[in-house]
């Protein structure tokens, strides 16, 4: 190589690597920017829900301490009530432990007014004689219970909250409740855990909170840093700005945050700076190799050109010279077209990408949006059932106290003491039924109301309260006379002697439980929910394919499909586009309580951002082609010192026996190509062999044999490589529609990617094994890689066709993808197919024999799928497809067999001529030396029509073979007619047998000599490969 090119492939190489350089830095920073954009959406919309949801986890937690208080303020409020009306009311600990058990609480005492406790259920830790009390003797001045009192006992690690109602003036009832029903609901609902816990920021992101007073970490998801000071784990004060999007360092780990102040606490939504980098690290990582590969292969692919003018000689043709400079017209012509599709290629990849990269984590999102909506549903239903749970079990509690005080006392069976017990009870409405179902008193405005006998009425359930039912609990529903939604749960009531007598029945209207349940329909849970700029989510019915709900209320309860959706859109895990009245949405979809639940975002709005970066690419490749392509096909007419600039003379390459040549094409221009011989050898060409144009091929099989290396590893390391939220993971996780679209043409590529590595590599392998062992294993191997090779082309095809939504099943019914092949032409190859599978299988012949097919002889130099390839011995190679190969003459096989059928008359004794043979076969072996084995009697092989036919059979060379049938017939037909043993003619003669003379012994010697002769002359003439008879 001369100095010249040297320093050429020097600039070049800087060239690339700088190109690169810039290259990567550009990317990087555009990818940033995507991706911090992305994910400040993401926090900015966290950031604009957390004060409502704190909000919300305020009250609900007042609400369900309010709740529970109340719960057992009835209680408390239900034994002085019991007190104050002759219901078998007495300060005992007997009746404490009944009372206990029929209200539910851990522990009930009466108490005085000075503290003494002069009944209890159970021991208690609290002394009512202290001060700290006083809250419970409060209900001596108001009359109504006390607020709750919850009182911590440090030295028994027990906390206990405590109830009281009066009784008389001197006199309470206590009520001692373990709070942890309470906390755990607290904890569960509406602490701060729970509303940040279930926050998500990206993948890996989340949301974590420092007291705005003293820095001090109050949340995080890792329990080990709450109570940590935040200044110490890295946090910059300053950051702490509402509404502020920053980068901080906290613990050691960089994360990008968005920040809330909210009461005098920072709230923080952060994204670990890894995800981001990770994602973009991916997607530029392809670009960059795509576009160093087109770079290098087009500088490679110059100096290749140059060389090679080198060792040929300077030609003043293939140089014009435009001012200082001299183009070289060979390497401009090539160079230019590879610089042109490189330019194109690197613009699509990065388009593609970019694409790729946008709608995967849109997906992401949209699939993390709709896990937080379909969470969303999972706990406003499971809190619905609870709260419903809770409620039936409370209320439930509450008419067995009812049905216990009017069974102990039914003089207060009026209308004024049920409203005084309700009052207690805290209860709406008291209705009592007399056994034949109708009411007979109550505190509400109703009378005289039965109960319903027809099976669909709100009141028919009760019924069975008639039968002995000893309650029933009533799912809440509208009420049948004032439509508002009630509950209603009955107990039985008793008389004296404890038969079932009636019921009574409490109605409850619990606003609460109103407004949970009215919040679990699909409307309340998507009105509001909002997706970028412009994206919402909306619901389908799943029965009959009509929007449930649809922001456009104009569109609920009409038809999807009439809308523009289609019926392969309309199911659960759709992950693509779909278009509605003209505007196209990238969706994801999941089922929730007979619904289809969408997240969609216009498309529009998915791609702004692809087309910048797209642009940006092409011109910094097309930039990097152009200096590229003038360092290739340029160079300057005088050198530095000003002396002309002329090619060196041609080189001799010293190789003689080359396996290339120069060859003409129709066109007229020369090129190389490789002998027809050389191209059926596993051996590769030397390089100096090698047209540029064969080196340029080698880089680009060298670059996609390493993308392909390195995409099987990440698809085989898939949890190590990938992000979870990268644009590879999505894709390999399946979560997209099959179909044309991006996922599946990634799909594709990962799946030629991997299969080729691992066919390649089994090939290699078999070409390893294929030089240790014999002619036999040559052929294997040989056929088992050319088997591998089209098994795998076909495979992939198919597979492929199924990820781009091709319905590869209804290909292949009624023979498939075999039958349309056959109809379209493909007959021929499936019998060449076929045939080459019989060949290798049934042994016919293998690599190295030298065989004889119709008019072409020659060694086998290869029994492929499709065809068998022949050298004839002068350089040329024959190329037969199996189909074709017939009559095929192999003379390798170690040996062979003669056989002569023999016709003897139906009169013959068939005992007689076997007896005959076993006498004559040793003979026979010494008359005929040719024989290796036998002979061989193998019994009547048929019965003809005038005739019985049997077979003596005889191992040989297959050299021998042909002469030695001829002799064994000889052989045969002398013995038959020594024995006189008749054989048949061939038509039914009606005559007089004859007599024949016998040969005089001169005449036998001279017969044997001219035999012998004759054998030695035409020893090898007419050699034929079947016998006769």
């Amino acid at each position: 190589m001369s100095k010249k090119i040297k320093v050429k492939a020097l600039l070049l190489a800087a060239v690339v690597l700088a190109s690169l350089v810039v290259m990567a830095g550009i990317l990087s920073s555009m990818q940033d920017d995507i991706s911090i954009n992305n994910y400040q959406a993401d926090i900015q919309r966290e950031m604009d829900e957390l004060p409502g949801l704190l909000e919300t986890a305020s009250a609900e937690q007042e609400q369900n301490t309010e709740t529970f208080d109340a719960i057992y303020q009835s209680k408390a409020q239900s034994v002085a009530f019991m007190a104050h009306n002759n219901t078998g009311y007495e300060a005992t600990e007997a009746k404490m432990l009944e009372y206990k058990d029929m209200l539910l609480v851990d522990n009930i005492m009466i108490v005085s007014r000075e503290g003494e406790v002069l009944a209890k259920a159970q021991d208690t830790p609290a002394n009512f004689t202290y001060q700290r009390y006083n809250e419970l003797r409060s209900v001596f001045d108001s009359g109504e219970p006390s607020a709750a009192m919850e009182v911590t006992f440090s030295d028994q690690d027990q906390t206990w909250r405590y109830y009281s109602a009066r009784i008389d003036d001197n006199t309470m009832v206590v009520i001692e409740q373990n709070p942890e029903e309470l906390e755990q609901l607290i904890n569960n609902t509406s602490s701060i855990s729970a509303v940040l816990g279930s926050i998500s920021v990206g993948q890996s992101g989340y949301t974590f909170a420092v007291s705005g007073r003293d820095y001090v970490v109050s949340y995080h998801p890792n329990e080990e840093l709450i109570g940590t000071d935040a200044l110490d784990a890295g946090i910059d004060a300053s950051h702490l700005e509402n509404g502020t999007f920053t980068w901080i360092t906290f613990n050691g780990e960089r994360l990008y945050c968005g920040v809330s102040e909210i009461e005098g606490t920072y709230y923080l939504s952060a994204v670990p700076e890894s995800e981001m980098i990770a994602s973009r690290n991916l997607t530029v990582g392809v670009i960059l190799f795509i576009f160093f590969s087109v770079a290098a292969i087009v500088a490679l692919y110059g100096l290749f050109v140059m060389r090679e003018d080198e060792k040929r000689g300077y030609n003043p043709e293939n140089f014009k010279t435009i001012g200082p400079l001299r183009y070289n017209k060979a390497v401009g012509r090539k160079a230019i077209i590879l610089s042109f599709v490189g330019f194109l290629l690197v613009a699509v990849v990065t388009f593609y990408m970019q694409t790729l990269f946008s709608l995967s984590a849109e997906s992401v999102s949209s699939n993390e949006r709709s896990s937080d909506i379909q969470q969303t549903i999972i706990e406003t239903n499971e809190q619905a059932t609870q709260l419903t749970e809770q409620y039936n079990e409370r209320y439930l509690n509450k008419a067995e106290v009812a049905a216990y005080i009017l069974d102990k006392n039914p003089e207060l069976k009026t209308k004024e003491k049920l409203q005084e017990l309700a009052d207690t009870l805290q209860v709406q409405y008291l209705y009592i039924f007399d056994g034949s179902g109708n009411l007979s008193v109550t505190n509400s405005s109703y009378t005289n109301f039965v109960l319903s006998d027809n099976p669909e009425d709100q009141s028919y359930e009760f019924r069975k309260l008639l039968q002995g039912v000893e309650y029933v609990i009533q799912d809440p529903m509208p009420d049948d006379i004032s439509g508002e939604l009630r509950q209603y749960i009955g107990v039985s009531l008793h008389d004296a002697q404890g038969n079932a007598d009636g019921f009574v029945q409490i109605g409850i209207r619990s606003d609460r439980l109103e407004t949970l349940l009215s919040s679990v329909q699909i409307e309340s849970i998507l009105d509001g929910v909002k997706i970028g700029q412009n994206g919402f989510a909306f619901a389908v019915n799943a029965n009959d394919k009509t929007f449930s709900y649809y922001p456009d209320e104009q569109l609920v309860g009409s038809s999807a499909t009439a809308h523009g959706m289609t019926d392969k859109q309309l199911q659960p895990g759709y992950n693509d586009f779909i278009t509605i009245d003209g505007v196209s949405y990238y969706a994801s979809s999941f089922e929730s309580n007979g619904n289809y639940i969408y997240v969609a975002q216009p498309e529009n709005e998915l791609m702004t951002e692809r087309v910048p970066i797209t642009v940006t690419t092409a011109l910094c490749g097309l930039i990097c082609q152009i200096i590229i392509f003038m360092l290739v096909a340029f160079e300057l007419t005088r050198s530095r010192f000003g002396r002309e600039n002329i090619p060196t003379a041609p080189e001799d390459d010293g190789n003689p026996d080359s396996r290339t040549f120069d060859t003409v094409l129709p066109d007229g221009r020369v090129t190389k190509t490789e002998s027809a011989t050389s191209r059926w050898l596993y051996q590769s060409l030397e390089w100096a062999d090698k047209t540029p144009e064969q080196r340029v091929v080698v880089v680009v099989k060298a670059l996609m044999a390493v993308f392909a290396v390195v995409v099987f590893l990440g698809v085989i390391f898939k949890d190590a490589v990938f992000p979870d939220d990268s644009a590879f993971a999505y894709v390999l996780n399946g979560g997209w529609e099959y179909g044309l679209n991006v996922f599946a043409l990634t799909a594709v590529v990962m799946i030629v990617c991997v299969v080729s590595t691992i066919t390649v590599a089994i090939q290699k392998l078999l070409h390893m094994l294929a030089g240790v062992f014999g002619a036999r294993g040559e052929t294997m191997c040989r056929l088992l890689s050319s088997f591998i090779k089209y098994a795998t082309i076909i495979g992939m095809v198919y597979y492929c066709l199924m990820l781009i939504g091709i319905d590869t099943t209804t290909l292949l019914a009624s023979a498939g993808i075999l039958s349309i092949a056959i109809t379209f032409g493909a007959k021929e190859l499936v019998s060449d197919i076929l045939s080459g599978l019989f060949i290798i299988f049934e042994g016919e012949f293998r690599v190295g024999d030298v065989i004889q097919v119709g008019a072409f002889n020659g060694t086998v130099m290869e029994i492929g799928i499709r065809t068998t390839k022949i050298n004839d011995g002068s350089g040329n190679v024959v190329i037969i497809r199996n189909s074709q190969v017939s009559n095929v003459t192999n003379m390798t096989k170690e040996s062979s067999y003669a056989s002569v059928d023999m016709d003897i008359e139906y009169g013959e004794s068939l005992e007689r001529v076997e007896s005959i043979l076993q006498d004559e076969f040793p003979n026979i072996r010494r008359r005929l030396p040719a024989i290796e084995d036998g002979p061989f009697y193998k019994g009547v092989v048929s019965l003809a029509d005038n005739s019985v036919t049997i077979r003596v059979v005889v191992m040989c060379n297959e050299n021998d073979r042909g002469q030695l049938t001829r002799d064994l017939r000889r052989e045969m037909k002398l013995i038959f007619d020594e024995h006189e043993i008749q054989i048949p003619f061939s038509q039914v003669v009606v005559h007089q047998p004859a007599e024949y003379k016998k040969a005089t012994i001169s005449e036998q010697l001279r017969a044997d000599r001219f035999n012998d002769d004759q054998k030695v002359a035409a020893r090898d003439v007419g050699n034929e490969t079947t016998s006769s008879k």
